[in-house]
């Protein structure tokens, strides 16, 4: 006859039988659900990358470029680039595929967007100071200005307005005047001086920005703007969820293409040639620059 104790041991044991059995099917379960949570996660994924734009070149960039923030066509096959550290322009040969020349401008800092205008190169710090540099060809002359952004502002996009003659600059992260929209603003290429009204009011309150099955507004965080001489467009990038946004020639939001992050996992720079063909670069291991099809009507 069985004691009490081995009756006690037997229970126990058969206890803890039932504990492991499950904890064993509740990570099972876990699991499963973890699975199929990704699966369906990195499905929605691919399934809303856009197939609009299309990698028809690419240039991988040397190991100084890695982390290349903004491009900008000095000539044709000719690229400026900068990189986030350095202050150093670095004159990228797309024929060759490397660099031909290089163009130190100031110390160590956080550089975001790189603009030409004839023999001319502006670079746009994230604090919202600007380096313009002349005579690059030869001795280069070096001038640097602040404007009212700062560090809050996170200012990364810049280029050069040809039809109005001017510069410019879109903040990344905090608006100047209000909470309810970021900016791109305009100023003077001569006197540096800014204009205090926003150029463009971005809200991102359209349809396209929320987020998909989600009721709250979505978010954009610019890193990159130009436009398309063609067609007047303007085109938006940002970096941390890689999209690329287009907004009609007044400014409104036409569309809006999710990046494959495969080509594009951190795309920081836009530009045109002279022929109107499209380049974004990326930075990464290495750091890319793509020629790029948009196929939009």
């Amino acid at each position: 006859m069985p004691s009490e104790f081995s009756i006690f041991r037997k229970n126990e044991s058969m206890s803890e039988k039932k504990i492991v059995i499950l904890i064993t099917a509740g990570l099972i379960f876990l699991t499963a659900v973890f699975f199929y949570t990704v699966r369906d996660e990195a499905e929605e994924y691919r399934s809303s990358i856009s197939k609009e734009v299309v990698v028809e070149q690419t240039w991988k960039l040397p190991k100084e470029l890695k982390e290349v923030s903004a491009i900008a066509f000095l000539k044709e096959d000719l690229l400026a680039c900068i990189q986030d550290e350095d202050g150093i322009i670095f004159l990228f040969d797309l024929h060759t595929s490397k660099v031909v020349k290089k163009i130190p401008f100031g110390k160590g800092g956080d550089y975001e967007g790189i603009a030409v205008h004839q023999n001319i190169i502006f670079v746009l710090q994230a604090n919202g100071t600007i380096y313009r540099i002349n005579n690059i060809d030869g001795k280069p002359k070096v001038e640097s200005f602040e404007t009212p952004f700062s560090s809050k502002n996170d200012m990364e996009g810049m280029f050069f307005d040809v039809s109005r003659n001017r510069l410019l600059v879109s903040v990344k992260e905090r608006d100047l005047h209000s909470k309810d929209f970021k900016g791109i603003y305009a100023i003077d290429p001569e006197t540096m001086e800014l204009e205090e009204a926003a150029v463009y009011k971005m809200s991102f309150k359209e349809e396209m920005f929320r987020p998909k099955n989600k009721k709250n507004e979505g978010s954009f965080f610019p890193s990159e703007i130009n436009r398309n001489s063609k067609t007047s467009e303007i085109l938006v990038l940002e970096a941390r969820e890689p999209k690329l946004l287009i907004l009609d020639p007044n400014g409104k939001p036409k569309a809006l293409h999710r990046l494959d992050r495969k080509f594009f996992p951190q795309p920081e720079g836009l530009a045109f040639d002279n022929n109107g063909n499209l380049y974004i670069s990326t930075e990464g291991e290495p750091g890319m620059i793509h020629r790029v099809n948009l196929n939009t009507k």
